[in-house]
């Protein structure tokens, strides 16, 4: 009796991790790229409804509330899988929901008089990390091997597993920086025009782009394989062109801070 004691409360912890999403450091650099792109009447309404809270001060909460019973019915709303041959819309679809019926519904409700301000908090709060989710490969990745958690890799001589990989390592290791950082540096030389053709399309769009890369991450990541360096930083053909794994994580953390700008922009106006 004691053992099960023991052991219930490791296996809801060992769940929770298989579920985690982008790491802090992603989705608090996402948060940032898009405050610092508002217009003045969308930041004074994402003011208003966090209570003059930034979006980086939330941008983890979806992943921290999703423990509490209150909150239970957004635990399956992170991510949406999509195996070899199939699409999104091809997939069979979480009765629950996954990050795209969440979106979708957070914008509704966002953009509706119909609900009150306290719930129009909730999901503003979803919506900063369901677009943040949107971007990270390993959540467009397989049902077969929950997300590349059941794909396991060697990670600079430790242990890992592909989706683990893409949720931080991948960034933790390729440079030392703050989220403060990363948004300066990924933003530093981007123009007019490449913000608008980042901000084309809707959430289903960017996510289609997010399956592709998670195609080619499992083309180019064997199971078992010892990675380091390399994997970072070494050429491959990705969608016909010839680029770094790093850039393809660097062009996702991107896009999802204009894309979640431009979402806000467009709804408060």
């Amino acid at each position: 009796m004691k053992i099960k004691k023991i052991l219930l409360p490791i296996a809801f912890l060992l769940l929770t991790l298989q579920l985690s999403a982008w790491g802090g450091l992603a989705h608090n650099t996402i948060a940032h790229i898009a405050q610092q792109n508002l217009t003045p009447e969308a930041e004074a309404e994402v003011a208003r409804l966090l209570n003059g809270r930034t979006m980086v001060y939330y941008a983890m909460w979806m992943d921290n509330a999703r423990s509490l019973p209150e909150f239970d019915f957004m635990r399956t709303w992170h991510w949406a899988n999509v195996d070899s041959g199939f699409t999104y819309e091809t997939m069979p679809q979480y009765p629950s929901g996954d990050v795209i019926t969440a979106t979708e519904l957070a914008i509704h409700k966002l953009t509706s008089a119909a609900y009150c301000d306290s719930t129009k908090r909730v999901f503003l709060k979803i919506l900063i990390h369901t677009i943040g989710e949107i971007h990270c490969p390993m959540h467009a990745g397989r049902s077969t091997d929950r997300g590349g958690n059941d794909h396991p890799i060697i990670w600079f001589g430790q242990p890992s597993n592909l989706h683990r990989l893409w949720d931080g390592q991948i960034l933790d290791r390729a440079r030392s920086w703050s989220y403060t950082e990363w948004a300066r540096n990924l933003t530093a030389h981007v123009t007019v025009s490449d913000i608008a053709e980042m901000q084309r399309g809707t959430p289903r769009d960017w996510f289609g782009e997010t399956v592709v890369f998670a195609h080619y991450i499992y083309k180019h990541t064997p199971q078992n394989e010892n990675l380091s360096f390399s994997y970072i930083h070494g050429m491959r053909i990705i969608d016909g062109q010839r680029r770094t794994f790093l850039s393809v994580a660097e062009q996702q953390l991107t896009a999802g801070g204009y894309r979640l700008a431009y979402v806000l922009n467009t709804m408060f106006y």
